[in-house]
């Protein structure tokens, strides 16, 4: 009986001995009502050193001139802030209204990151890079599924 109660004091124990889980730049994430931050996920996080935008159209072979695509990135590169991650560029992709949106995910190559958000908040990206102080990447991909992306500021001093 006592070994019963045991495992099933266990097994209701693990999640939340999960969920305890602490990596840098947590305080960065939201709240997780729903506890699917259980597990370690991969981490991605880098500092931004410098940053690019690109405008571009593209028409593809075969197609008529009123089939071209445009689009609109920003190319983030840094410092790594984990020791063994190759991760140092995200490249922002913007897409027109909330069309197009797609999770986070890894270039092939494993060392890009790619987030896309909607067109309508690259003025808020813009002015957050030019504004003073440290600018941070952040991508985690857990093993539920669960991905977070973000683009995110160090604290900031209020006016004075």
């Amino acid at each position: 009986m006592r070994a019963w109660l045991l495992g099933v004091g266990l097994s209701l124990l693990a999640p939340l001995l999960a969920a305890q889980v602490s990596l840098p730049h947590d305080e960065y994430l939201p709240a997780d009502p729903f506890g699917q931050r259980q597990d370690k996920p991969e981490q991605v996080l880098f500092e931004v050193q410098r940053y690019s935008l690109t405008v571009g159209s593209e028409l593809r072979p075969g197609g008529r001139p009123n089939q071209a695509e445009a689009g609109v990135w920003l190319l983030l590169e840094g410092r790594s802030l984990l020791a063994g991650s190759p991760v140092e560029r995200a490249r922002l992709h913007f897409v027109e209204g909330g069309a197009g949106l797609r999770a986070a995910r890894l270039e092939d190559d494993a060392n890009t990151l790619v987030i896309t958000y909607p067109l309508s908040l690259l003025p808020v990206i813009r002015q957050q890079l030019d504004a003073p102080g440290a600018d941070y990447v952040q991508g985690r991909f857990y093993g539920n599924g669960l991905i977070w992306a973000d683009l995110h500021s160090a604290p900031q001093s209020g006016a004075r």
